[in-house]
């Protein structure tokens, strides 16, 4: 049986093997980025810089969870990817999350970040220090390649439909996503800075005599 949608009822779809994404925004934020835009230009003025998917800009080194002069923001994303991982039934009981790598970003005008994801991690995400408009959003593409190989004809983008979703972040946004998930940043089309903190998290057995028993 065929039909319109002015014929035939319309279902609503079940949503099945769902992306989850995170986006909250941090207390105190203001104050918290006074500080880290300080720590981030003096770390940049040390000389110490990698480069990955950034196209252009400035990238930290991966180490700065072992960094006290970050451990403030540190503390913040971590207790926030524990709740993340509580939401999705993480069993705490014999594992728990810990930091693998945490970098600073400075991206000028006209750079950007190109598609990729974050292997060997559990969760990745980033952190906005300062995020002037028009200075680039996060994007995220769907992880069912499949589907790029049938283009339908829309009348428009929905949550159902999108082969890529930006999320439009602001200042003390912190947005958290599963590393494997392939993201992008676009170009910065503003005239000041996109600086950042980014992350990734991954999964630790806890040692057998830390694990208490009853």
């Amino acid at each position: 049986m065929t039909g319109s949608p002015d014929t035939q009822k319309a279902f609503t779809p079940e949503l099945l093997f769902s992306v989850p994404i995170w986006l909250r925004k941090v207390v105190d934020h203001d104050q918290i980025n006074t500080t880290l835009r300080n720590r981030i230009s003096a770390l940049e003025k040390s000389g110490s810089s990698i480069k990955r998917s950034n196209v252009g800009g400035w990238h930290s080194t991966a180490d700065l969870h072992l960094n006290e002069d970050f451990a403030d923001i540190r503390r913040i994303i971590g207790t926030a990817c524990a709740q993340c991982a509580e939401s999705l039934g993480f069993d705490f009981g014999g594992h728990h999350l810990k930091f693998a790598e945490m970098w600073a970003n400075r991206n000028g005008p006209g750079d950007y970040n190109r598609a990729h994801v974050h292997p060997n991690a559990f969760l990745s995400g980033a952190y906005y220090v300062t995020l002037p408009r028009g200075a680039g959003d996060i994007e995220f593409y769907d992880p069912v390649r499949e589907r790029a190989m049938q283009a339908l004809p829309l009348k428009s983008r929905t949550i159902l439909n999108s082969q890529s979703v930006e999320y439009e972040c602001e200042e003390g946004s912190l947005v958290i996503f599963p590393a494997w998930l392939q993201h992008a940043v676009g170009a910065n089309n503003s005239s000041s800075d996109r600086i950042s903190i980014s992350f990734n998290m991954f999964i630790e057995q806890t040692s057998l005599e830390n694990t208490s028993t009853t």
